[in-house]
C-alpha cells in the first residue's frame, strides 16, 4: 500500500477512533467528551474534546458522518462544556470524568487544554454556520477570564500556566493557586489569539511578546525553539492557524520555523541511528506521548540543554510533519506499516514504538490528542481544511488583527 492509501486509511480510522472513544449517549452528563487515553476510558480530556470537535468538521467534509448528526454532536458537547464541565473563571479542569464531566481527582484547570478544546469549538463554529453552535461558542468563549491568569514579571506581561486549589493537587510543588508561566517558546501561541479580543489591544500586544524567543541553529539555520526540543509543541497552535499564510508581527514564519525544526529531529535521529536501532531515514520524530516507561517527553536538538530521549519514536508527531516535509513523511509512513506492521492497528498507528529496549517493544495505547493531531495534519496537507475553516473565523481575524500579524 502506498503512502496516500495510507494517509486516506489513517484518516478514516482516526475519525472512527473518535467516535468509539467519544461519549455519545445521549442523555449523559458527559455527553460529547472524550477520553485523554485507551489506557483509561473512563477519565476523559478537556484537549482531547477539542480536537474531536475539529475531528467532526473532517468527517462531516469527507461525508463520514452525515451533517445533521454532526451538528447534533457538536451542538450536545458545546452544552456539556457550557452547562456541566468543570472549570475555574472559564478555564476547563485537565481531565474529567467521562460520565458526568465533573473534575477528576485534583487535576489541575490548564489554560493550555482549555484552548485546545477552544480551537474545537472556533472550528466548529465557523464550519457548521449554526445559530445554536454559534450561540454556544459565543458563550464559551466570553466567559473564560483571561485577566485571571495574567501577571507582571520584570516589566513583562505573562499567562499562568494552571490553577489547582488543592495542596496536594497535581503541578502543585508550593502554595496551591496559580502555578506555572508561558514564558517560553511553545505550544501556547494559540492562547495569545483567543485572548487577544478580551483583554484589550494594548495587553493583547504585551502577551504576546512576553513569551522568550530562545533560538537555536540546525545546518545554519535559526530555530526559534521550545526548552525540550519537543515536537508536538511545534506542532499544537499550528495545526489550526494558517502560519504559511500569515507573519507574525516581527515578521516570524512560523510554518518554516517548524519546516526547520522537523528537519532538526530527522536528521538528529539519522545522526545516532548507530546507536539506536529504532531511528533512521524513515524513523524519527521524539515528542511527548507513550513510552516503554509510561507516558514521557522527547526531544531533539536544538533545546535548552541536552535533550532527553531513549529511542523511542513518537509516531503521531512524524506523521503530523507531513504539512511540513511531505516526501520524508509519506517516506516513513509507507516504511512503518510495510517494515513494523506492529505500529498499526484498527485505528491506525499506535501511540509510539522503541527497538531499543527488549523485547522491542511497541505502543498499544493510544492518546486522543496525538490521533487528533496527526488526523489534522493529515487533513491540512490534502486539503487545508482545517486551516482555511479556523482561519476565517470572525474571532480569529478580530484576534490577528489585534496582534498585527501579516498576511
Amino acid at each position: 500500500m502506498n503512502a496516500g492509501a495510507l494517509l486516506l486509511n489513517e484518516l478514516r480510522a482516526s475519525i472512527q477512533f473518535f467516535l468509539d472513544f467519544t461519549n455519545l449517549a445521549e442523555g449523559s452528563a458527559g455527553f460529547g467528551l472524550t477520553v485523554d487515553s485507551t489506557r483509561k476510558p473512563a477519565v476523559a480530556s478537556i484537549a482531547s474534546t477539542g480536537f474531536a470537535l475539529t475531528a467532526w468538521v473532517i468527517a462531516t467534509e469527507r461525508g463520514l458522518l452525515d451533517r445533521q448528526t454532526a451538528r447534533r454532536v457538536t451542538r450536545g458537547t458545546l452544552r456539556t462544556l457550557l452547562e456541566r464541565a468543570a472549570h475555574w473563571h472559564g478555564f476547563f479542569a485537565h481531565f474529567l470524568e467521562m460520565q458526568t464531566a465533573a473534575r477528576y481527582g485534583q487535576c489541575e484547570y490548564s489554560t493550555i487544554d482549555t484552548a485546545l478544546c477552544l480551537n474545537g469549538v472556533l472550528t466548529a463554529a465557523a464550519y457548521f454556520q449554526d445559530a445554536e453552535i454559534a450561540d454556544l461558542a459565543a458563550q464559551l468563549l466570553h466567559r473564560v477570564d483571561w485577566n485571571a491568569i495574567i501577571f507582571e514579571k520584570e516589566g513583562t506581561a505573562l499567562f499562568y500556566m494552571a490553577y489547582n486549589p488543592d495542596a496536594d493537587g497535581d503541578y502543585v510543588t508550593g502554595e496551591p493557586g496559580l502555578i506555572g508561566q508561558w514564558d517560553m517558546a511553545a505550544e501556547q501561541k494559540m492562547m495569545y489569539l483567543q485572548a487577544a479580543p478580551r483583554v484589550g489591544p494594548d495587553m493583547a500586544r504585551r502577551l504576546y511578546r512576553g513569551f522568550r524567543r530562545d533560538v537555536g541553529y540546525h545546518d545554519g539555520q535559526p530555530i526559534i525553539i521550545n526548552p525540550q526540543g519537543t515536537l508536538f509543541a511545534y506542532q499544537f497552535s499550528e495545526a489550526w492557524l494558517d502560519v504559511a499564510r500569515f507573519r507574525d508581527p516581527d515578521g516570524v514564519d512560523w510554518f518554516e520555523n517548524t519546516r526547520r525544526a522537523a528537519q532538526a529531529h530527522r536528521a538528529f535521529c539519522i545522526a545516532n541511528a548507530s546507536r539506536f536501532k529504532t531511528y533512521g531515514e524513515h524513523s524519527w520524530g521524539l515528542s511527548a506521548g507513550d513510552s516503554p516507561h509510561g507516558y514521557d517527553v522527547f526531544g531533539a536538538p536544538p533545546c535548552l540543554g541536552e535533550p532527553h530521549h531513549d529511542g523511542t519514536v513518537s509516531i503521531y508527531a512524524a506523521v503530523a510533519c507531513l504539512p511540513f516535509l511531505p516526501d520524508e513523511t509519506a517516506a516513513l509512513v509507507e516504511y512503518l506499516y510495510h517494515h513494523h506492521p506492529q505500529t498499526w492497528g484498527p485505528y491506525g498507528f499506535f501511540d509510539a514504538y522503541n527497538l531499543d529496549v527488549t523485547p522491542p517493544w511497541y505502543s498499544r495505547t493510544l492518546y486522543a490528542i496525538d490521533k487528533g493531531l496527526s488526523l489534522v495534519m493529515i487533513e491540512n496537507h490534502l486539503t487545508r481544511l482545517v486551516w482555511d475553516v479556523y482561519t476565517s473565523s470572525p474571532y480569529i481575524r478580530q484576534a490577528l488583527k489585534i496582534l498585527g500579524f501579516m498576511q
